[in-house]
């Protein structure tokens, strides 16, 4: 099992990749977007195996440079992780772990192979701006397993960020983010528990959090329609409800 100081230096390597791939995802920028977001749920998924591989088998791994902490192909992690017994209870089709793994190959010749595997099996290869929120929802799920697994804020990518409200990058990370949204009050709650000893900074998390979820869904929009839209969010972008379409095929997401 990590200690705490080790887990927060891999959550911020983690929080890192995020905001970065979702902000890129965000502005239409897909190849170098969806790579760093396929970084964030890797690494992710690997600090759930750090809390349940055994010493020894990570020392044997990073020794030898082998083994599935060296791997980076999402459906053999998230096989590993489910094996070890960990991340059983998320909710991710097969599917979009492909599609995880089709952007995040950076070479030309991994992509030539997936449009040729995509070709013979007739699906549709495409990117959307609105594809952030899949992302999203599974890395929002399993960043809140990793924090009642180990009962440990400072693994929390979602944590640090309701804990930092008054920081650009907190915001970003936040802004559309429906499935972080969603949890405003019961992270509201957590940071409220570890409030800093310093009182400005105590006041400054306090206010941070009083201005609410509407607040935080996306600067110079109506806040009044955010509530709707993350509904729809919600319902629509379930990392579980993903599938490839087909040619052919009409758009099975329409908000």
């Amino acid at each position: 099992m990590e200690d705490s100081k080790a887990r927060e230096k891999y959550r911020l390597i983690r929080y890192e990749y995020y905001h970065s791939g979702r902000t890129l995802f965000l502005s239409g920028c897909f190849l170098s977007g969806g790579i760093l977001l396929g970084y964030a749920v890797e690494t992710t998924l690997k600090a759930g195996l750090l809390e349940v591989l055994s010493e020894k088998e990570k020392e044997k791994q990073i020794k030898n440079r082998k083994g599935i902490l060296f791997q980076h192909d999402i459906n053999k992690i998230f096989d590993e992780c489910v094996s070890a017994g960990i991340f059983r209870e998320i909710e991710v089709s097969e599917d979009f772990l492909e599609f995880i793994n089709n952007n995040f190959q950076r070479y030309p010749s991994q992509q030539y192979e997936i449009f040729q595997k995509a070709s013979k099996r007739n699906i549709v290869l495409c990117n959307s701006t609105d594809y952030v929120y899949y992302y999203d929802d599974l890395i929002v799920q399993l960043d809140n397993y990793l924090l009642k697994y180990t009962s440990d804020h400072s693994i929390s990518m979602v944590y640090f960020a309701y804990r930092t409200l008054e920081t650009r990058y907190a915001q970003d990370l936040l802004r559309e983010n429906a499935f972080a949204l969603k949890l405003f009050q019961e992270f509201e709650q957590k940071v409220k528990e570890h409030l800093p000893s310093r009182e400005d900074l105590k006041q400054q998390v306090i206010r941070s959090l009083g201005k609410g979820f509407n607040y935080y869904w996306d600067e110079g929009r109506d806040i009044n329609l955010a509530f709707a839209k993350i509904q729809q969010i919600l319902e629509h972008y379930k990392a579980s409800n993903f599938k490839f379409q087909k040619w052919g095929e009409k758009p099975y997401v329409t908000i």
